[in-house]
């Protein structure tokens, strides 16, 4: 009898485990919160958080993952029984996926407030630095991603400028807007820029979950309108050097 509860036992964190493993191999948004979940839980080591702030960290971590886990569940559930489009389907899934976000802008949120705390008082100075840097360096990244890009698209054979594809401008103005925010607020009140990152990421998946750009143009966008954004501070940095 104890043999079969310990069978039981094994055989229940082996189906666990192998759920798990199935949802990360196959869900894109779950691997990507996975990894992080890592990387956030491995800065906490790093910034050496109070046991209750690193406790208050993994739970956030958690949080969000078990909430795509059951989001991921909800949605093959819903396949499940439907093939066909439905707008019930299609809302079960809506909604699903916001108490993901919602899971996942309350736990930057906190996460932030957690680890701001414990930062360098050099790194409020980032942007600012950030302004002050040669211009031409930003100018050779911008020259080189846009070469690349240019060659990606040779080499898929895929017409280079498409009307309503790549780049994605919603994208790249929204994180324009957040460069612009930080550079102006960051050294002084930098949730501003962290709550203006949060809608700029909002913009981009919006315009990659209504299939009007793939995540491939709403990143490439979001990068072009960073460093042309950068780049101008930089120039006008310059300039105004040279004015005085």
């Amino acid at each position: 009898m104890q043999n079969n509860k310990k069978q039981d036992i094994v055989e229940s964190f082996t189906n666990a485990f192998r759920g798990l493993f199935y949802a990360l191999k196959n869900e894109r948004n779950l691997g990507i919160h996975f990894i992080i979940g890592c990387c956030v839980i491995i800065g906490g080591l790093f910034f050496r958080l109070p046991f209750l702030d690193f406790l208050v960290l993994v739970l956030l971590v958690s949080v969000v993952i078990i909430t795509e886990i059951i989001n991921t569940t909800i949605e093959m559930l819903v396949d499940l029984f439907t093939s066909q489009y439905h707008i019930q389907a299609r809302r079960i899934k809506d909604i699903s996926a916001a108490a993901v976000l919602i899971a996942a802008l309350t736990a930057i949120i906190i996460g932030y407030l957690l680890f701001a705390k414990y930062f360098p008082p050099s790194f409020r100075n980032a942007f600012e630095n950030l302004a002050t840097f040669p211009w031409y360096f930003t100018f050779f990244v911008l020259f080189i991603i846009s070469f690349l890009y240019i060659i990606l698209k040779s080499y898929i054979k895929r017409q280079v400028f498409i009307s309503g594809g790549m780049p994605s401008i919603h994208s790249g103005l929204a994180f324009s807007i957040w460069v612009i925010v930080s550079m102006l607020t960051f050294k002084t009140e930098p949730l501003i820029s962290v709550l203006v990152f949060l809608l700029a990421i909002w913009v981009a998946q919006g315009r990659i979950i209504k299939h009007i750009h793939t995540i491939e143009e709403t990143v490439i966008g979001a990068v072009f309108g960073i460093l042309l954004t950068v780049l101008l501070f930089q120039l006008v940095e310059k300039f105004t050097m040279i004015l005085r």
